[in-house]
């Protein structure tokens, strides 16, 4: 039940579920008595979602051969349960209701692009694009010796460049 002001012609009501179907009544009042109701039917109809915002593609500390994707849900979820589609490099893959996930066992210091496409039930709706980049491989330790009691000699290999 709305009660709207009595000097207004419009009323807007809030919260409704999307794909709901509502019956609004009214009926004027005044000191001499009721009028006749009116009524109205509206369908609330969902839609495919909005697009996610704020991705961040990047390592996780100390990490060379992994990527951390996270992205915030989109404000229009078109009435339904969001899921999205992650893609890398072009490929598809995985689907998933979370807004975060880590790739494993990738490429050392390199690029990849990165798209997410949220949707639900009705299709494919926003999608937002980034670019993230893999750390450096460490160094490795070819050689450690001392020269001699107050120096260490340490021979690094630097890592292959990609």
């Amino acid at each position: 039940s709305v009660t709207p002001n009595p000097t207004t012609r419009l009323t807007t009501i809030r919260n409704v579920d999307k794909g709901s179907v509502y019956n609004a009544q009214v009926r004027a009042v005044s000191d001499v008595g009721s009028g006749q109701w009116g009524s109205a039917t509206s369908q609330m109809t969902h839609t495919v979602p909005g697009a996610p915002t704020n991705l961040m593609i990047s390592p996780p500390s100390g990490s060379c051969d992994q990527l951390m994707v996270t992205w915030t849900a989109p404000s229009n979820t078109g009435g339904l349960q969001v899921k999205y589609k992650v893609y890398r490099n072009g490929t598809l893959i995985h689907s998933i209701r979370t807004t975060t996930t880590t790739w494993n066992s990738l490429a050392a210091n390199t690029q990849y692009r990165v798209r997410v496409v949220a949707f639900n039930e009705l299709g494919d709706g926003g999608e937002v694009t980034g670019t993230g980049r893999t750390g450096p491989q460490a160094p490795s330790i070819s050689l450690l010796s001392a020269s001699s009691s107050t120096q260490l000699i340490i021979t690094l290999t630097a890592p292959a460049r990609s």
